[in-house]
Order: C-alpha cells, then sequence, then structure tokens
C-alpha cells in the first residue's frame, strides 16, 4: 500500500467567503429592518395627520373671548392728567402695563373698583382680552364678572 498524503484542500479562502457573506447579509437585514420601521413611523404619522385635518374641519371653530366689550370699556372713568400728573390713591410710578411715565395731557382711565389707573390707550387694549385689573385682578363695576367675589380678596 502507498502511504501517500492525500492532496491538501485550502480552507483559508472558503472560511473568509463565509465571513463576508454573512457580514453582508446581516447588513441586508439591518438595513431592511431599519427601513420597514421608518415606512411604518411614516404611515402611522400620514394617518394621524389626516384623521386630526378631517376632525378640525368637522368641528365648528370656538371662539372664546373674556375681555370686555367696547361699550364696558367705555363707561369706566377716563381723565385727561393735568401739569401736576398726580393721580388718585394708590398709583404711584410708572403705568403697570406699558412701564412708561405719565406726563402731563396724557389721558388715563381707571378702574372704579380699585382705583387702579393705566394709560387709556394701554388698559383698553388689555380690558378687550382680560376683563379684569392688571394690577389686583379684580372686575370693574361695569361687567358681570363684579358680581363675583374679586381674585384680590383670595389668599395665593
Amino acid at each position: 500500500m502507498s502511504t501517500a498524503d492525500p492532496p491538501a484542500v485550502s480552507t483559508a479562502g472558503v472560511g473568509l467567503g463565509y465571513g463576508i457573506a454573512i457580514a453582508v447579509s446581516i447588513l441586508v437585514l439591518i438595513s431592511t429592518i431599519m427601513l420597514a420601521s421608518y415606512a411604518c413611523v411614516r404611515i402611522k404619522a400620514s394617518a394621524f395627520h389626516t384623521a386630526r385635518d378631517e376632525t378640525a374641519a368637522a368641528l365648528p371653530p370656538s371662539v372664546v373671548v373674556s375681555g370686555l366689550e367696547w361699550p364696558a370699556i367705555e363707561s369706566l372713568p377716563k381723565i385727561v392728567l393735568g401739569e401736576s400728573k398726580r393721580l388718585p390713591k394708590p398709583n404711584n410710578g410708572p403705568c403697570s402695563i406699558c412701564l412708561s411715565e405719565y406726563k402731563a395731557r396724557d389721558a388715563v382711565r381707571c378702574v372704579p373698583e380699585c382705583n387702579h389707573c393705566f394709560h387709556a390707550d394701554c388698559v383698553d387694549a388689555w380690558l378687550r382680552m382680560s376683563g379684569t385689573c392688571p394690577m389686583c385682578r379684580s372686575a370693574p363695576v361695569a361687567t358681570p364678572l363684579s358680581e363675583l367675589v374679586p381674585l384680590a380678596l383670595h389668599p395665593r
């Protein structure tokens, strides 16, 4: 019998080929999963926005107005400052809304409930939005809010 060695088979090239194939397969699998999850998120977001837009179109717009009407604002006392620029007590310092000093001949409107005074333009805009005194939050006498207990009387 001959004692010849069988031919040597090189496995180094085959092992490297399998390693590359496995690495590429893992990268393709990860990419596919990421692409599928991105598509799912986009589809859900699109469905959410479509449903929200349909709901918003079906509901009538609601307007919440918490301020005063112009006749109620106009009924509040308005004075024109003289050269002394004195305001009724408890007012001192600048207008609390615009933080500007009062000047002679400025139109000033006072909230009768608390006697706080402000530039007429400033407090008119404020009362159109809020309906309460900017300083103490009490409601002017000319409003239905005055029937409620003023917020300034409640401890914080």
